[in-house]
This record gives C-alpha cells, structure tokens and sequence, in this order.
C-alpha cells in the first residue's frame, strides 16, 4: 500500500469534514497507519489517518473505545469523522481533532523535575481511570468486548509479541544473544505471566502516542484497541522508548513502581516486557515512515544495547 498523496487527503478532508482544507503533510510516525496533519481555511489543524482496506475495525475500534475511555474520565481526542466506504479514498480514512501536545518522548528531556513528576501523577490517574471499565474477555489488544480475537493466556500475548517481532528481523539478529535471553525469559516467568488476570490497560500509550502539554498529560491518541492484561507492558515499552534517546526515565519508573511492589520477580517481568518491546522497535514494519533505527546510527546502537540489558536481567534469577 503507498501513501495516498498530500492532495488526495485534502480533498478528502473537505469532502468528509464539509470544510475547506487547505494543505496536508504527512506525519513522520505511525507504524499501522499513515498519519496527516491537515490545515483548514478556518485556520483550524485536524489529523487524517489512513489505514488499509482490512485493517478498517481499527477505526472502528478507536470510536468505540474512545466512547467508554471518555466515560471514565481518561483524555482523548474527539472523532469528528470518518469514512470506511472507500469513497472519498481508496482506503478507510479517520479524523480527529489535533490535541495541543506532542509525544512524550519528543518533549521528555525539555520537562522539568516537577513536570516530569506531573506527567507521572497524569498517567498514573488515568491508570485507575481506565480500570473503571470491565474485564476483558481474555487477553492482549481487542477491538471490541466481543472481539473474538482474545488470548485465553497473558504469556500468549507476549509469545505473539515476541516471534511477530523475530518474523522482522534479519537472520543474523535473531541468533543474538538477547534473543535467547528473551526465549529463556518466557520459559522461566510463565507461571507468573500466567497469573496476570484480564484487566484493562492502554495498550499502545508509551513513549508515544502520550501527547504532553505545558508539563502535563492532554491526551491519549491511538484507541484503536484496548488491552487487557498486564499494565506494566506499555510502561516497559516506554522505558526502554525513553532510555533509547535519554539517560533516564525515571518518570515512568514512578508510573511502574506500584505494579512491581517490590517483586524481584515482577522486576524481572518488567525488563522482559522492555526487551520484547525494544526488539519490536527493531523490527521493520511495512507502513513505518522511517522505518527502524540503523543498527549503525546512535539510536539503533542505544537500542541494541538496552535489548541485551533487559533481555539479561530478565532471564536472570536471583
């Protein structure tokens, strides 16, 4: 599938929006969708995302959880419309309103020590916010209640996670040590992952997709799914986004706290969902924009080397 052009999304952003559009670019992220900032005559700005044919229950997902996500109090963006006919583009198209912030990770090393604790109460509310809503019906990321798609186990999810991220890597990367580490980590801790009960949590709310805004947490921007399960996943997810390009991430460390208690063994749980997630961010993905980091560059390099820090601690028992 390749882009839709800047052209085609504005024209389609004035026919679904009954607006005149004036201008698109593209937004430099979005591993499942292709993502468009668009400028209207009213001088109002609105995201486009557009996604393929069969990947159309996403959007439909993001209105349903957006719905009940708001009826708990949690930030999220309005949906002011959508078109999944194919019409107006050859693809479903979504459009939401654009929310002041930026990812997380973008503006996390400009935050200050009290705006980093800020942002950490922001998102440790909408924790408790989010487990206002029901149980799942199994687990990992669902569309729906009655998505069909549930896991009956958590250590499923992250097997799924683990060899989906192997099917993206070279030959040569899947005969790292790190791999094995991680092979061996989820031998050891699934008895535990299989303890975790089906309980609701943001599943793709990390480094990114947390916008922040004058120190504090304005929204979370991709509902297509919900996750149920273990909480701590994205929180291992945006450790390791955040130490990829920082020293430190000791704002999600204070997010996580609670839900490792003090456990060695949910410490090492924690760095397993780090290593999975940082082997995830290796992987390619077909509708990435720049794809992942050369293993050359200063983020690749940065990201190998957590890989084999997480993937070492998570194997290992005290």
């Amino acid at each position: 599938m390749k882009p839709p052009t800047e052209q085609a999304v504005v024209q389609a952003t004035s026919c679904c929006l009954q607006q005149e559009a004036l201008r698109a670019s593209r937004v430099p992220l979005g591993r499942s969708h292709f993502v468009f900032r668009v400028e209207l005559a009213s001088g109002e700005r609105v995201i486009a995302r557009i996604t393929r044919a069969d990947r159309a229950e996403c959007f439909t997902g993001f209105a349903y959880w957006r719905r009940q996500l708001a009826g708990v109090g949690v930030p999220v963006p309005r949906v002011l419309s959508m078109d999944l006919t194919g019409m107006v583009l050859p693809w479903p198209v979504m459009f939401l309103e654009q929310v002041p912030g930026d990812d997380l990770c973008n503006v996390y090393a400009d935050l200050t020590a009290a705006e980093k604790r800020g942002v950490a109460d922001d998102l440790m509310d909408i924790h408790r916010s989010v487990r206002g809503l029901p149980s799942g019906p199994g687990f990992g990321g669902v569309a729906h209640y009655d998505d069909g798609r549930c896991h009956p186990r958590w250590s499923h999810v992250m097997e799924e996670y683990f060899t989906g991220a192997l099917e993206h890597l070279t030959s040569e990367q899947r005969q790292t040590q790190a791999v094995t580490c991680i092979r061996t980590a989820l031998r050891g801790l699934g008895p535990e992952l299989d303890r975790v009960e089906p309980l609701p949590y943001l599943i793709d709310a990390t480094h990114q997709n947390v916008l922040v805004h004058g120190g504090r947490v304005s929204a979370i921007v991709d509902l297509d799914e919900l996750g149920f399960g273990d909480a701590l996943y994205p929180l291992g997810a945006a450790r390791a986004g955040l130490l990829t390009r920082g020293p430190e991430a000791g704002c999600i460390e204070q997010v996580a706290a609670p839900l490792c208690a003090d456990d060695p063994v949910r410490r090492r749980v924690f760095d397993l969902y780090s290593a999975i997630a940082a082997l995830k961010m290796l992987a390619h993905s077909p509708l990435s924009v720049a794809g992942p980091p050369p293993a050359d560059s200063r983020l690749g390099a940065r990201l190998w080397a957590l890989l084999d820090i997480f993937a070492t601690a998570a194997a290992h028992k005290e």
